[in-house]
């Protein structure tokens, strides 16, 4: 009983804060993120509809003195129907002859019971309730009766009823409750209500139950009541029309429970009844009532039928247009990754395709909206804007194919790639597994736009089969197709250890001033993200301000410094884009300035160790026999010879000034270039001399000599560390026979931090002079 009352009470608290129809219409119409509110009114009519909903709302204030009349607004999801019904409301309430309203949403009232009670609760109100003082009596009094019966229906459901007879029951009573309500004289109302509550639960056979309901227990027959209520109903001077709106959202039996009651009561004069819904719905849930042709059905209850106008795809594809410039029109620019070209292509060939009607517009500009702040720091836009616009397409329309594309990370970027010539063809059904995710219509829609995304599959779908070249614009671009970019557009956020957009645009604008770029690279540094400010200055060389290279150019020389002998021999390493970045930077500086702005970044960062990287670059004596690729060096000879001369300066000041030479990460480099510089090995094999002359000073030249990396047997998933010396390296700079006798006197563990490397240096002396036999361990 308790919760009978409530939900009483709450229905009540509906009904007493219905709003007003002007106040609503005037309120301002709801266009912010996932808005897909119908229209209110015509000014807000941008398909010309006004002039459809005038004439409806013609048809719908005719009199219908006989009985009355039931009409369907008919379309699919998202076409129009609520925004037609409200043109359509607005046009009855500006006609001094339109006819009254009601809109009845059955969707928000639950089961079919309340759905059915809901209904004619609410036509009785509308005609009756507002009359007399009297009338509102029996209204309260019609509510209060509906919440009995509404206990009834349960039981007789529960008891196995058929829907014929529940329909019949409900017909009857709604009859009586809307004479009641517009002023007929029905005195035992009440009466009939305690009986039906009483046989509720305290009749167990259900034949009789309905029996006893089936009977007109006003004191008069039925047909009495109901030429009464039709003589009542003719009186009025305007019809009332009910929209029951949003049919097709109702589970298949309230669908049929609702139309039982529409036919039961549609030929009460001048009620007519206006039922928005999409066909197929509809007619589906009718066919197991009606032999499986639910449309033979809808036509015995519907007279007539109101299509919507058809909306011109181009009109749909103009306003998403119009729309998407105003959220994303200030990102659409080349820095961004846009093109006219490009972007056409994209839009005409992937996104106008999914959008058939208004709200799958709405619905992915609305995604747009939500996901683009996302990406947006500051001013700067993080990732390429046409693959941003081509994913939230997927995320909108596909969104299981949108997930499998961050599952299947290895096959659309093609990762390894020159690991994966012999899985060509597993790859290839992968490709073609990743489209039968989608439905087959859509199959040629979405591979096009997975061959725009992911240019390295393309080649899987038949497209082309792009070279490395491609990786290096890819990146400059920000495109999804990177490994670097790909995690942004689906977690939304930069990942950890990489550098955001935004961020490296400030770095860029700190080019200005020393100061400030000093300071940019020790934050990047404190934040661990030195490594990623590296490859973001290899990938975008062509957007490094030439103008800024006094500043510039020495920074970058200390980058590069900081990296050097870290990844030595590990392909695509920092280090190494880091001096290629460098070198590609000088050559985009003026000639009859770069020379002299290389001398002065040497001087004044003492960067040995790319700028002998960078001299090798431009020496044509260090070029190959045969070498067949071509030169371009960045230096001339001039400054070529001017910057060795600077760096045997420098390396001789490190020498003389106790272990800062020693120190250098990569000390055998230097030393080579030191010998290479200077055409004899004397210079450097003497400061090594003398650097070895104590135990200590030998334990650390021997670390310093050493080179560490990892092997990887098959069948391991992770590797193992490995050091090894390079016989050359050690007979060049100490001599095996003077570093097998300093081994022999050194005791390895005085030397704890030095312990791992004296042992394996000893170990590689007695292989290379024959005194043990080789085993795993010198792999």
């Amino acid at each position: 009983m308790s919760k009978l009352l409530f939900r009483l009470a709450a229905w009540r608290a509906r009904r007493r804060a219905k709003p007003n129809a002007d106040m609503v219409r005037n309120e301002q119409p709801d266009g912010g993120i996932g808005a897909e509110a119908p229209i209110r009114t015509a000014s807000e009519d941008r398909l010309r509809r006004s002039g459809f909903a005038a004439r409806i709302a013609d048809v719908l204030s005719e009199l219908s003195l006989r009985e009355g009349r039931v009409f369907a607004i008919r379309g699919g999801w998202g076409f129009g129907k609520s925004s037609l019904k409200n043109l359509i409301t607005e046009r009855l309430d500006a006609k001094s002859s339109g006819a009254d309203w009601l809109d009845f949403n059955p969707w928000q009232w639950g089961d079919g019971d309340a759905i059915a009670r809901a209904l004619f609760g609410q036509i009785a109100d509308r005609l009756g309730g507002e009359h007399s003082k009297a009338a509102l009596d029996r209204a309260e009094a019609l509510r209060r009766y509906g919440a009995i019966l509404t206990g009834v229906s349960k039981p007789l459901k529960e008891a196995g009823s058929s829907g014929l007879l529940i329909s019949t029951v409900l017909t009857n009573a709604s009859v009586i409750a809307i004479a009641s309500a517009i002023g007929y004289d029905l005195p035992t109302v009440a009466k009939v209500a305690a009986v039906l509550a009483f046989l509720s639960v305290g009749v167990p056979l259900l034949g009789r139950v309905l029996s006893y309901l089936g009977r007109d227990h006003s004191g008069e027959s039925l047909d009495k009541v109901r030429r009464a209520l039709e003589a009542r109903l003719r009186e009025l001077d305007r019809p009332l029309v009910v929209f029951v709106d949003d049919i097709d959202r109702l589970e298949p039996e309230q669908i049929r429970m609702l139309l039982r009651q529409v036919k039961a009561n549609a030929n009460l004069p001048n009620i007519v009844f206006v039922l928005l819904f999409q066909p197929s719905i509809v007619e589906r849930a009718l066919d197991p009532v009606a032999d499986n042709d639910g449309r033979a059905f809808l036509e015995k209850i519907v007279q007539a039928n109101f299509d919507l106008p058809a909306v011109p795809t181009s009109f749909v594809h103009r306003m998403f247009e119009e729309e998407l410039s105003e959220i994303a029109g200030p990102y659409a620019t080349e820095a961004n990754g846009f093109s006219q070209r490009r972007w056409g292509n994209a839009c005409i060939g992937c996104i106008q395709p999914l959008l058939r009607n208004m709200r799958d517009a709405r619905r992915l500009i609305s995604s747009i909206a939500v996901h683009m702040p996302l990406h947006v720091v500051g001013n700067v836009f993080e990732v390429n804007i046409v693959d941003f616009l081509l994913l939230e397409t997927l995320r909108v329309f596909e969104p299981d194919l949108h997930d499998a594309l961050f599952r299947e990370r290895g096959l659309v970027l093609q990762e390894g790639r020159f690991f994966r010539d012999g899985r060509r063809e597993v790859d290839q059904t992968a490709a073609k597994e990743l489209l039968e995710i989608v439905s087959e219509e859509r199959r040629n829609i979405i591979r096009d736009a997975l061959k725009d995304l992911f240019p390295p599959l393309e080649w899987a779908y038949g497209g082309t089969n792009y070279a490395d070249g491609f990786h290096r614009r890819w990146l400059m671009e920000k495109r999804v197709c990177t490994s670097r970019y790909f995690p942004r557009y689906f977690e939304l956020q930069t990942s950890v250890g990489e550098m955001s957009e935004r961020r490296f645009v400030d770095f860029l604008d700190a080019t200005a001033t020393e100061d400030e770029l000093l300071a940019a690279i020790a934050a990047v540094e404190a934040d661990g993200l030195l490594n990623s400010l590296v490859a973001r200055l290899d990938e975008s060389v062509d957007r490094l301000p030439s103008e800024n290279a006094a500043v510039l150019l020495p920074g970058m020389f200390r980058i590069a410094e900081k990296l050097a002998g870290t990844n030595i021999g590990t392909f695509n390493s920092s280090y190494m884009a880091a001096w290629r970045a460098t070198n590609w930077y000088l050559k985009g500086i003026p000639e009859d300035v770069r020379g002299s702005l290389a001398l002065e970044a040497l001087r004044k960062t003492e960067a040995l160790s790319v700028a002998s990287i960078l001299i090798h670059l431009s020496d044509p004596n260090d070029r190959d026999e045969g070498e067949s690729r071509a030169f371009e060096p960045a230096l001339d000879l001039n400054t070529v010879g001017a910057m060795k001369a600077e760096w045997l300066r420098l390396i001789r000041s490190r020498a003389a000034d106790g272990d800062a030479l020693i120190a250098e990460p990569d000390l055998i480099s230097l030393l080579y270039r030191w010998k290479n510089y200077t055409d004899s090995m004397d210079e450097p094999r003497e400061w090594v001399r003398k650097a070895i002359q104590t135990n200590q000073g030998f334990a650390t030249m021997v670390t310093r000599l050493m080179s560490r990396g990892t092997t990887h047997t098959y069948g391991d998933r992770v590797s193992t560390q490995h050091n090894s010396f390079n016989k050359e390296t050690i007979d060049d700079f100490i001599g095996i026979d003077v570093a097998k006798a300093k081994c022999d006197a050194i005791n390895p563990a005085q030397f704890p931090e030095h312990e791992e490397a004296l042992r394996t240096l000893l170990r590689y002396l007695e292989k290379w002079l024959g005194l043990r036999t080789n085993d795993i361990s010198d792999f």
